[in-house]
């Protein structure tokens, strides 16, 4: 029913004409980032480090169309122009695709050449070279987890003869401002003296092992099987705690694509007898497994805790696209990983025959993942769907790499590898010496994947639906770059196969969102959310057929939006990778459907409304309007402190943003957060024990979002629970204000605490739930 729905819109859709009628765009702090000798001796550094930070601060972007005005122009190659526009983002001309895409490589060296060396380290397993021995265990993480140098070559290998061609270019770009630095050393960035990094040649192999890490680590990281483990060890083996706060399929939950347009269960959909009968069965096999430390429970901590900026970090986004009289449509789309100097990503323009792209990329890929060509503007967010599962192999007694699989004894795959250290000096150009040294570590896989940790008799595994096929998401990314129509989108999207939610509209006004990648069919009998048997009884079926991925084009409703949510009615949470995911009615997307859906209710609606949503969207606390039914409900029957509270709730708009004189914010603020904790730790008190092992604070980028336990309490706390949450959140306000008084209740503006990856130190920069990147388009005929 769902494919002849999304047939039926695309034969609807007409064909797109070449229109882009506004566009803006923000990436803070600014396109460059680092800091040359010339710059760091003046006292001055690149002018295009934090040169977007302040219009970001007020709500305005700059210019996304096509051929700004020049504010500098050279010829590096034969057949290629760089421009660079007021901001120095380049615009590269070539005069084909490689000649394009070398020039390409060539501009964003320039801007880039440390965080390119940065990402080669990280993505080497040798970060620690850089960074220091405190990075030895995430080094560690990159050998197990993915390939060896003949594995990416095989992947490799499978690429187009057209894309090895233009990583050869791009390489080649990128290495003749390598050639230009080693013999011009004042443009050498300082951190290459920092860290006493030299100046290697780049590499293809550099750029496919930025692509993998890519693919795997922003859409969703790791699963979070031994953290819902370690909660039912605490609660005795009972799974209140489990169904409470991970619950398969959240109560309400808020979908991307509306129920209207079908249904899209992650394999086969399961009625709730065959779900309690599945937890029930995983119960009885995790009782099994030896306890869990609480630092194994972490065991995903590497790679959902690293810095803003570096590669590897689990992202989110947030994105919405309308449908306009006159066949215009908007589409908004903000990544959000986190604010850092420099950013994930890299601004540039290219054209080529054939070839019209502007958007972001991250540095070292030779595609543009977000942004716009002459036809068609797209986005995405991480999908963050569960396309991973954790095995837990029965060791052979006295054997460390040796386990049971389909009644026979099996031996691991083991190498050893070195890793390499390198502390870094205190201060630049001291001419003091790093310490340096080195390890052994061995890292092995079973039949399911890397060995992530043992614990006694048991060595947990995990296999991931994407292993061995990272880099064809390039291959679909670079459709999207060429797309005329939504339906070049659709093909395109059926391509990728990483989890990045993909929203586009094309110059006719049609819009689509499509929740693509590689995703497992899992065994019906066991529960998603706990480690699997890997004893050969709880095997995939395979995976989800691309067609039957969730996706949508031109909805009844006339808009989309997403943050991150789950994609489709019937989708599961899987073991809760994304704890945002199970959010139910308090999901943050609720709010940004709002915003689309008032946007779309309006008679005409203008690109100026568009930019006034996602101001909206960017300043308020989302949960505080989702929650003013109950609130006010609760208030009716308040009296004493619970009614001075619940009244300074109902009486605040959400808006953490405004403030007055002395640069405080509304009492709501702070009295939002405590009431939303005191609701938290009333709700969970049944079992407190196993509610320990889940999550008590939002992402960095969601400091005002609500965390699976506060959502708990906001969706089942009766109005007697709100007031006596009420009442505990008085004294803890008064305790923390030194008054009862709440006028006083007012904290200082909310910062944000950005990464400075590089010499050159950041501004102050206030918070906002906003996109790291942000591009705000409108299409049509």
């Amino acid at each position: 029913m769902v494919v002849g729905v999304a047939a039926a819109a695309l034969a609807g859709a007409a064909p797109a004409g070449a229109r882009v009628l506004n566009a803006e765009s923000i990436l803070p702090p600014g396109q460059s980032g680092y800091v040359s000798l010339t710059g760091l001796t003046s006292g001055g550094g690149s002018p295009h480090a934090y040169d977007q930070q302040s219009p970001f601060i007020g709500f305005r972007r700059k210019p996304f169309g096509f051929h700004q005005p020049a504010r500098s122009t050279e010829r590096p190659f034969p057949g290629v122009t760089i421009t660079r526009d007021a901001y120095g983002v380049p615009n590269v001309v070539g005069a084909d695709d490689l000649a394009a895409w070398k020039g390409a490589g060539y501009a964003v060296a320039q801007d880039r050449l440390f965080q390119l060396e940065a990402f080669r380290h990280a993505t080497r397993g040798e970060r620690a070279l850089v960074t220091g021995k405190g990075d030895v265990e995430t080094d560690l993480v990159t050998h197990r987890d993915y390939y060896t140098r003949a594995e990416l070559e095989r992947q490799h290998d499978r690429l187009p003869v057209r894309f090895r061609q233009r990583l050869e270019a791009y390489r080649d770009g990128i290495n003749a401002w390598i050639t230009h630095v080693r013999t011009n050393p004042l443009d050498v960035p300082a951190e290459y003296v920092a860290t006493t990094s030299s100046l290697a040649a780049w590499t293809v192999m550099d750029s496919l092992r930025i692509g993998v890490f890519l693919a795997r680590t922003v859409p969703s990281g790791d699963g979070e099987e031994l953290r819902n483990l370690r909660a039912l060890q605490a609660e005795g083996m009972r799974p209140a705690v489990l169904d409470a706060l991970l619950p398969v399929q959240p109560p309400r939950q808020v979908s991307t694509i509306p129920r209207s347009e079908g249904t899209f269960p992650q394999g086969r959909a399961l009625s709730a007898k065959q779900v309690t009968a599945a937890r029930d069965r995983s119960l009885a096999f995790a009782a099994t497994l030896p306890g869990t430390p609480a630092s194994l429970a972490r065991a995903t901590a590497r790679k959902s805790e690293l810095d803003p900026g570096e590669i590897g970090r689990v992202g989110g986004s947030s994105m919405l696209a309308v449908r306009a009289p006159g066949n215009r449509a908007f589409l908004f789309n903000g990544p959000q990983l986190g604010f850092s100097a420099p950013e994930l990503f890299v601004e540039l323009e290219v054209h080529a025959p054939g070839l019209d792209v502007r958007g972001v990329t991250a540095p070292g890929l030779p595609v543009i993942g977000i942004g716009h060509n002459g036809n068609v503007a797209w986005g995405i967010t991480s999908g963050l769907s569960d396309e991973d599962d954790l095995y837990a192999e029965k060791l052979v007694p006295g054997e460390k790499e040796k386990y049971w699989y389909n009644g026979e004894v099996r031996s691991m795959d083991c190498r050893d590898v070195t890793i390499r250290w390198k502390d870094p000096v205190t201060t630049l150009l001291d001419g003091a010496l790093p310490s340096i040294g080195s390890t052994r570590k061995r890292v092995c896989r079973t039949v399911h994947g890397p060995v992530q940790s043992v614990v006694g008799n048991v060595a947990y595994a995990r296999r991931y639906a994407i292993w061995g096929r990272e880099l064809e998401t390039i291959e679909g990314l670079d459709l999207v770059n060429r797309a005329r129509t939504i339906q070049d989108v659709d093909a395109a999207a059926r391509r990728l196969t990483w989890n990045e939610n993909l929203m586009a509209a094309d110059s006719q006004g049609n819009i689509g969102y499509w929740h693509p990648g590689l995703v497992q069919l899992r065994p019906a009998g066991w529960d998603q959310r706990l480690p699997l048997p890997g004893t050969g009884e709880a095997e995939w079926e395979g995976l989800v057929p691309r067609e039957r991925m969730p996706h949508v084009i031109n909805p009844k409703q006339g808009w989309l939006s997403n943050w991150n949510n789950v994609p489709s009615q019937g989708w599961t949470t899987g073991d809760g990778p994304a704890s945002e995911r199970v959010t139910g009615p308090f999901d943050r997307d609720a709010y940004l459907a709002r915003l689309a859906g008032a946007l779309k209710a309006l008679p005409s609606p203008t690109f100026a409304d568009l930019q006034a949503t996602i101001r909206r969207a960017g300043s308020v606390a989302q949960q505080r309007p989702l929650a003013s039914a109950r609130l006010r409900k609760a208030s009716r029957g308040a009296t004493g402190e619970a009614a001075k509270v619940l009244g300074v709730l109902t009486a605040w708009s959400g808006d953490y943003v405004a403030t007055d004189a002395k640069g405080t914010v509304d009492p709501g603020v702070a009295t939002w957060e405590a009431f939303k904790t005191a609701a938290a730790d009333l709700a969970v008190a049944p079992f407190a024990k196993g509610a320990k092992a889940f999550e008590d604070r939002p992402g960095t980028s969601h400091a005002f979002d609500i965390t699976a336990k506060e959502a708990y309490a906001l969706r089942t706390l009766s109005p007697a629970g709100y007031r006596e949450a009420a009442a505990t959140t008085a004294a803890a306000m008064t305790k923390r204000f030194g008054t009862p008084d709440p006028a006083r209740w007012r904290a200082p503006r909310e910062m944000y605490d950005m990464s400075a990856q590089g010499a050159q130190q950041p501004p102050p920069l206030p918070f906002f739930d906003r996109g790291t990147y942000e591009q705000l388009l409108e299409v049509g005929p």
